[in-house]
């Protein structure tokens, strides 16, 4: 992983708030990949109806065995809030390709992304990001199964925390880039909503635009940042949003 470029601080208001109501850990068991699956299958398949190959209330299909996944859960009641995996395919997988590939071909920028060209030892995805209905109470956040409100204001002296913490989806996210960054990965992809990544650029992550907005679920397009971007960009960060980062990274690497 990239080198820490700023030390935590105990009295980061942004870590305190997040370690007093919620704990996320990168999977490491059966039990926990199945309380992800578990989120994916009420959050895709029962709140917005998603056709996606699920058994028993388990949503999971062929790419979860090539993912490093995240959970998110509520320290107080024990429930299992969101998650997030990147997807890492096999050089030896020659058979797979990453879904943006497979579902977004059409509408990536050539002069951006060579699909004939990709390598697997050199990208990953982000994918299946989900946070429960229950956790989805800020404005704008009910309709986007990711839960990014309409606007993302970092914590003030006014911010009620708990089910509003308003970084419970970045939380992931940020999760997401830690675990690229402490992979050999040259890019990062992902498929989502235009509104969703201009709310993350708030925290001054730089998502590059490589396609089209196409409907793929919903309208979405393909962004992609580089390892050195995302570097840059938690290095320039204000302490506090650094400080969180690390933190994050610190919980899932």
């Amino acid at each position: 992983m990239a080198e820490q470029l700023k030390s935590h601080n105990s009295n980061n208001s942004m870590i305190k708030g997040f370690e007093e109501f919620f704990q996320i850990q990168r999977a490491d068991s059966s039990a926990v990949l199945n309380d992800i699956y578990r989120i994916r299958y009420g959050v895709y398949c029962k709140e917005f109806g998603y056709d996606l190959p699920s058994h028993q209330g388990l949503e999971r299909d062929e790419f979860d065995r090539y993912s490093s996944h995240c959970l998110l859960s509520h320290k107080q009641t024990g429930e299992k809030v969101g998650c997030i995996r990147v997807i890492s395919l096999p050089e030896t997988v020659s058979s797979m390709e990453l879904p943006f590939v497979t579902h977004c071909a059409d509408s990536l920028y050539p002069e951006q992304v060579d699909v004939l060209s990709i390598n697997p030892n050199d990208v990953c995805e982000i994918s299946r990001v989900a946070v429960v209905s229950e956790f989805r109470r800020r404005p704008g956040e009910a309709s986007s199964k990711e839960g990014l409100a309409t606007e993302l204001n970092p914590i003030g002296k006014n911010t009620t925390l708990h089910r509003r913490f308003p970084f419970i989806a970045p939380s992931l996210y940020l999760a997401a880039g830690a675990i690229f960054l402490s992979s050999k990965k040259k890019d990062i992809f992902v498929a989502t909503e235009p509104k969703l990544i201009k709310n993350l650029s708030t925290m001054g992550v730089r998502f590059n635009q490589v396609s089209d907005i196409t409907n793929y679920h919903g309208l979405r397009a393909v962004y992609q940042f580089s390892r050195k971007s995302l570097q840059e960009d938690i290095q320039a960060m204000p302490d506090m949003l650094n400080e969180f980062f690390h933190f994050i990274e610190s919980q899932v690497t």
